[in-house]
């Protein structure tokens, strides 16, 4: 199966989580040397969090054959280096129904709790980094992986 990778948007990421981009409205505070915009995203976690930066790389093909799920904590990816395309699959839905979205340098996603989700891919060049957020632990206690058809990402 191919897809093609669209554009995060807040419109098109809606069942999947919350896109965060760079305001267009004044600032909540300036001055001379800086300027701040003040709750332009919200998320809920229960408990203590942790950043991690994940690096993936370009393979031969652009696909997936595996997604994963947390149930208890949504995960917020924000891209350090590149771009990258992030694969998704609403839980229930069928694996035809999977989308991806690219997401920009100075963009960010949160993804809801228990929306299965590739690796990232790369977008440009040969490796990408990314931080994530979620709940303290996840990696060790709240991951659930599956293996997909292969899904080919244009």
């Amino acid at each position: 199966m191919k897809i093609e990778a669209e554009h995060i948007s807040p419109e098109n990421f809606r069942k999947f989580g919350m896109v965060v981009i760079a305001p267009k409205e004044d600032p909540t505070s300036q001055a001379a040397d800086y300027k701040f915009w003040s709750d332009i995203a919200n998320y809920n976690i229960d408990g203590d969090t942790e950043i991690g930066i994940c690096t993936v790389y370009k393979q031969p093909k652009n696909e997936i054959t595996g997604m994963e799920r947390h149930l208890r904590t949504p995960e917020i990816l924000i891209p350090i280096d590149a771009p990258f395309t992030l694969p998704l699959l609403i839980d229930g839905e069928a694996e035809d129904n999977a989308k991806a979205f690219q997401c920009n340098l100075g963009e960010a996603v949160v993804i809801n709790k228990a929306v299965w989700h590739g690796a990232c891919l790369p977008v440009g060049k040969d490796e990408s980094s990314y931080f994530v957020i979620f709940r303290r632990g996840t990696p060790y206690e709240d991951v659930e992986k599956k293996e997909i058809k292969t899904i080919e990402i244009e």
